[in-house]
């Protein structure tokens, strides 16, 4: 067997030498504070310390904070998403049972093969560009190809079909919502704004120590430390479908796990 080399993908390179340009503009920012454009204790007390550094962290700790909670909130809407929409698979599972057995397991089929295809397809795909797969796409035609074939029950008015297909419509939506959900992330302006304002307040604490106060620079790099740190969070929240608030198809895969011990269980009996 021949072994495929492994390699990074593009975003994630991106992403790494995004991080890593702000870890060097604070660390140079830093030195040339230090060395060649250090503040003088009248502006220290004055503009630079009064105003310029107070709006610079003003602006970096909005910002920041907006960014995270704009990253947890995508992340908390994708979790909500998938769950409805495995709600909704199971929902339209269930409404099978009251048609015929044949009409009734060419759907179910069709809807496991969505589900796969969404686990394996949909759900990498999404993580590394965003976008929902064409696979995807095609299986839930199928699936609504076989929902709009079933028959009308001979004992009543069609309420089954209509439920199934109200399923479907919500199954239809969920997909709708995660495929927006997917392209979700901070807003670029918004990390600009993180960007530019956190390498300030990293550099700023250096331009402001007096030569040979060994223990403001050492608290100085805390702060660079701190400030880097959450810069570089802000890049990696990604989308809520990858990097560190990743939601996963684990809500899926155990609505898959359970049709199938249920069809096991229908055809042990």
């Amino acid at each position: 067997m021949v072994h495929q080399p492994t390699t990074i993908p593009r975003g994630e390179t991106v992403t790494f030498l995004l991080v890593l340009s702000v870890l060097v503009a604070m660390v140079v920012g830093a030195v040339l504070a230090v060395w060649r454009f250090g503040v003088s204790d009248e502006y220290s007390g004055g503009a630079v310390g009064v105003v310029v550094a107070p709006c610079a962290l003003a602006l970096y700790l909005v910002a920041a904070a907006m960014g995270v909670v704009i990253g947890w909130e995508d992340f908390k809407a994708a979790q909500d998403g998938t769950v409805s929409e495995a709600g909704a698979a199971q929902s339209l599972y269930w409404s099978t049972t009251a048609f015929p057995d044949a009409e009734g397991e060419h759907v179910r089929a069709q809807l496991r093969a969505y589900l796969t295809t969404v686990v394996e397809d949909d759900w990498p795909r999404m993580a590394r560009t965003g976008e929902l797969s064409p696979e995807g796409d095609e299986a839930l035609a199928d699936l609504a190809a076989s929902v709009r074939d079933l028959s009308v029950s001979d004992t009543g008015d069609g309420l089954d079909r209509l439920t199934a297909r109200q399923e479907l419509t919500n199954l239809s939506d969920a997909r709708i919502e995660r495929a927006d959900a997917a392209g979700d992330t901070i807003p670029p302006v918004l990390m600009v704004i993180a960007v530019i304002s956190g390498v300030a307040v990293a550099v700023l604490p250096f331009a402001m120590v007096r030569r040979g106060a060994r223990a403001a620079y050492f608290w100085a790099a805390v702060n660079l430390a701190f400030v880097f740190g959450t810069i570089a969070l802000l890049f990696y929240l990604g989308t809520p479908y990858n990097d560190v608030l990743a939601t996963d198809a684990g809500g899926m895969e155990d609505t898959l796990a359970a049709f199938e011990r249920t069809d096991r269980a229908l055809d042990a009996r």
